[in-house]
């Protein structure tokens, strides 16, 4: 692995715990979208899975099938994917299914980052 990639998967990293953060208020008390506090955190971490969809899309482009081969259970064509929904989509997003996607998927997806980012580390 490059460090090239390092220099991918750290930003990514970052992004990702943040959406992680920014979250947990919102999964305790979902309550919380029907006020401005809670749909400043929902900006935010739509915010930041545009910046992981860019970066996880240019993670593949750099190392074609990297991601698929090394975690195949996580579904990155659809990682990939949210991002163009929110970017073209943005005022018809139902703020629920963000949430499930960061309950549902967001914690594999951090694992599979942070291990990347540890075996890249290890071999640059």
């Amino acid at each position: 692995m490059s460090s090239d990639l390092l220099l991918l998967l750290m930003p990514l990293r970052q992004a990702l715990e943040r959406i992680n953060r920014k979250v947990q208020p919102l999964l305790a008390d979902p309550t919380l979208l029907d006020r401005e506090e809670g749909q400043d955190l929902l900006d935010v971490i739509c915010m930041q899975f545009l910046a992981a969809g860019e970066a996880l899309k240019r993670l593949e482009k750099l190392e074609p099938g990297l991601l698929t081969s090394n975690y195949p259970d996580i579904d990155w064509k659809g990682a990939m994917g949210f991002r163009d929904v929110i970017a073209h989509q943005y005022f018809d997003l139902d703020a629920e299914q963000v949430l499930l996607i960061c309950q549902d998927a967001l914690p594999g997806l951090l694992s599979a980052i942070r291990s990347l980012e540890e075996q890249a580390s290890k071999s640059s």
